[in-house]
């Protein structure tokens, strides 16, 4: 009988092997019609050539990643096909896309869900975590091509992860982080999922941080540790929260005192996210508060459940 890693790896190859579903079709008419305006031609489209288009990327990322997601998810065994499934469907929609690394874009969510597997989230989260920049990077997959395909439960972490990520700007810096992170909570109080998410995917972007430009490690470290450290202690996700805080000091490393970066006032004190639920009309009238409550007596039953001792580490993938 084959083993989990192999069997996953299995049906991986074998998927990317098979005929184009519609929205590779649909991706691959796009790059298409793109080349065609290029080269001034004018051959029509065909399924077969889209195949090819990606081939290379698909198959050397996919099968590279596919024993490590398969060790990882080796308690969703019942999903494997699904995973394997999302797996596809992330490296198609995000073939040709890179990352400032120069790495392709796709080992950003195979890594976050790699990071949700670590936390031994349900397989709708991991799914969510590799599908969770789809909509709103990859212009011809919609919410209902996630909820046709993956179900309703994978359509709402992500379609709350999407919300997330919209940016809010009117040129004024403080109101559109306030904004921003407000809209950020309402998402996040439907389904305590949302967060894990969130906070998997800044976890990974603080880990290739250095890629970015130093104004933009700033900015991001700042917003990490005034955010996304708060946010994780609030769960009570002391792994991610420990790890995040660490990466943010490490990037200020150069332009803090190392006692001012152990102190109270950084990713410790009374935070952005600490004030905007205490001070929000929205926020409070919506309950917010208590709702992250809420969130981290579901976290604590699964961590319970799932992580038990408190000498658990994320894994540095």
């Amino acid at each position: 009988m084959l083993s989990h890693s192999r069997l996953f790896a299995a049906i991986i190859l074998a998927l990317l092997c098979a005929c184009p579903t519609a929205h590779v079709q649909r991706w691959s008419l796009t790059q298409s019609v793109r080349a065609r305006h290029s080269r001034a031609a004018s051959r029509p489209f065909s399924a077969h050539a889209s195949v090819a288009v990606g081939a290379h990327v698909h198959n050397t990322y996919a099968s590279q990643y596919a024993h490590r997601l398969a060790g990882a998810t080796s308690y969703l065994k019942p999903h494997i096909r699904q995973i394997a499934d999302a797996l596809r469907f992330a490296v198609a929609a995000h073939d040709g896309q890179t990352r400032k690394s120069g790495e392709p874009f796709v080992t950003h969510p195979i890594e976050v869900a790699l990071i949700l597997a670590s936390l031994r989230m349900d397989a709708a989260t991991v799914i969510a975590g590799l599908l969770h920049d789809t909509v709103e990077d990859c212009e011809h997959v919609t919410i209902h091509d996630i909820r046709s395909r993956f179900g309703n439960e994978v359509a709402r972490i992500v379609e709350g992860d999407t919300k997330v990520s919209k940016m809010h700007t009117t040129g004024n810096k403080k109101f559109d982080q306030r904004m921003n992170t407000r809209a950020m909570l309402l998402a996040m109080a439907e389904d305590w999922r949302i967060i894990v998410v969130k906070l998997a995917d800044r976890l990974h972007n603080m880990r290739t941080l250095e890629h970015m430009p130093v104004h933009k490690q700033r900015k991001i470290a700042a917003e990490t540790l005034d955010v996304f450290v708060p946010l994780a202690r609030t769960l009570g996700i002391k792994p991610l929260e420990d790890e995040l805080r660490q990466l943010s000091l490490t990037a200020f490393a150069y332009v803090i005192d190392v006692q001012l970066a152990n102190s109270d006032a950084l990713g410790q004190g009374r935070s952005q996210l600490e004030r905007l639920l205490e001070d929000d009309y929205v926020l409070r009238t919506r309950r917010v508060g208590d709702r992250l409550e809420q969130h981290r007596v579901a976290w604590d039953a699964h961590s319970l459940a799932w992580l038990p001792g408190s000498s658990f580490m994320l894994p540095a993938f």
